[in-house]
């Protein structure tokens, strides 16, 4: 295969028609936030695609590392730019007809810091504070309200709350919207039993239709996102805890699932939606019984009454 005469190809300007056209608000945001840092060390607003090579990223992951910067946030940008670089060379360079006009393979024996997941759960005491905290202010009570709607939805993402469809037969029925992890890419739906405690703040919040309230005052799932995490994070700092955010209503959930319900960890791994690869024939055989979801949930929130 025959590379062809390097020309000049605007790498900064074929991201903007990228980040323009994603879907998903957050990844959206962390295509942009690699890319001004990116922006940053160039010391330009124009990247020729062909001049990002190995020896510039390591450049790149250098200095991250000299600003002081974790690797779990140089892993986060170096991942951004390599999404987004692969997505251009998929766009100009076309193999099967011997035209490559982006040769370079810059992530070729560069390593990119291993992300090593922080725990982010709270224990039950903590979640008993927050359901019960009485707040000076609206944001910081619909936070508080939101992530305790979260813990009773067995950790559902704020994506997928925001766009829930109403009950139907007293369950919440919904496909998680996060697809495109590792080990996740087969999905199946979620049913959950509206349990007294969610139906109470559901019932809160839907002075007109379905979660009206919420609907009303956001536009988005990403602005309903920000506003739910910045009430978290004054709760958190008046209950002197570390900074929550909607993701610890997961994993708080999941903790104390299996930690203090003693809820088997397979059956932990099902009611969050997650998919073993190992049982996906047995899956096509057997059919889906939620009652263990009900169970596991309910034994979770029994221990918020003790």
């Amino acid at each position: 295969m025959s590379e062809q005469k390097p020309e000049y190809i605007d790498f900064i300007d074929f991201t903007k028609t990228i980040i323009d056209n994603t879907v998903k608000e957050k990844t959206a945001s962390w295509y942009q936030c690699s890319i001004d840092s990116f922006k940053k060390f160039w010391k330009s607003d124009k990247i020729n695609a062909c001049d990002i090579t190995a020896n510039r990223m390591r450049e790149y992951k250098e200095t991250l590392e000299k600003n002081g910067m974790q690797p779990g946030g140089i892993n986060n940008y170096m991942r951004g730019i390599r999404s987004l670089f692969n997505k251009c060379k998929d766009h100009y360079n076309k193999e099967d007809y011997d035209i490559i006009l982006i040769p370079n393979k810059p992530f070729k024996n560069v390593d990119i810091p291993e992300y090593r997941r922080r725990k982010k759960n709270i224990p039950i005491e903590t979640v008993k504070r927050i359901r019960d905290g009485k707040f000076d202010t609206e944001r910081e009570n619909i936070a508080r309200d939101m992530f305790m709607m979260m813990f009773y939805l067995m950790g559902i993402n704020v994506n997928d709350l925001f766009n829930l469809s109403g009950p139907r037969y007293g369950r919440i029925e919904y496909e998680r919207s996060k697809t495109n992890t590792d080990g996740n890419t087969s999905m199946f739906p979620l049913s959950i039993k509206v349990e007294p405690e969610l139906k109470e703040l559901i019932d809160k919040y839907s002075s007109g239709y379905f979660l009206s309230d919420i609907k009303t005052r956001y536009t988005c799932s990403y602005n309903f996102m920000k506003a739910i995490n910045q009430g978290l994070e004054k709760i958190s700092t008046e209950f002197n805890i570390p900074k929550i955010t909607t993701n610890w209503a997961r994993h708080s959930w999941a903790s104390i699932a299996r930690n203090k319900a003693k809820v088997p960890k397979a059956d932990v791994d099902f009611c969050l939606g997650h998919v073993n690869n190992d049982y996906k024939m047995a899956d096509i055989y057997i059919d889906i019984d939620y009652e263990i979801c009900d169970d596991a949930n309910r034994k979770v929130l029994n221990l918020l009454r003790d």
